[in-house]
């Protein structure tokens, strides 16, 4: 999916679903932003979403809204959700100056992002299987313990 004026797009790597901002962002482009992280984690099987800033060269706060809302959508999902970059001066400083850099997950590059998704992916599914451990153990029969065993003489 690849929306007109070719800022922001949409595609798959290795499992991951990619999705590119690039250039400017501004508040005409909030919808198409929201709607291409919200396809991101809802259409198809994926391991989670990268969101490649690496090209943007220009973000304000109504598109940080726009990730900050989308890390709350995938953390409720239980999906991972990454960004990166490398990152463009005006875009890193943006991050810092909101304190966001201390709430997102955050790579240097894209690479480094998917291997990032996999490894919170891997703790999802390690939690999961705890869970599920947890509540068999918490919901299997206890054994009978008032009459001990008798002892033969």
């Amino acid at each position: 999916m690849v929306f007109d004026r070719q800022s922001i797009d949409v595609t798959r790597q290795d499992r991951v679903t990619v999705v590119c901002f690039r250039n400017e962002l501004d508040l005409e482009d909030t919808t198409e932003a929201t709607l291409a992280l919200s396809r991101a984690l809802t259409e198809g099987p994926s391991d989670g979403t990268l969101l490649d800033l690496s090209g943007l060269t220009f973000a304000d706060s109504t598109q940080l809204n726009v990730i900050l809302r989308a890390h709350g959508e995938h953390q409720h999902a239980q999906r991972p959700f990454v960004l990166a970059g490398p990152y463009q001066p005006g875009i890193s400083r943006l991050f810092e100056v909101t304190g966001v850099t201390d709430v997102l997950n955050m790579a240097d590059t894209r690479d480094e992002g998917i291997r990032r998704i996999r490894e919170l992916r891997d703790e999802l599914l390690d939690a999961d299987t705890d869970v599920d451990a947890a509540t068999d153990a918490a919901t299997a029969p206890a054994s009978d313990q008032s009459h001990p065993p008798s002892a033969s003489m």
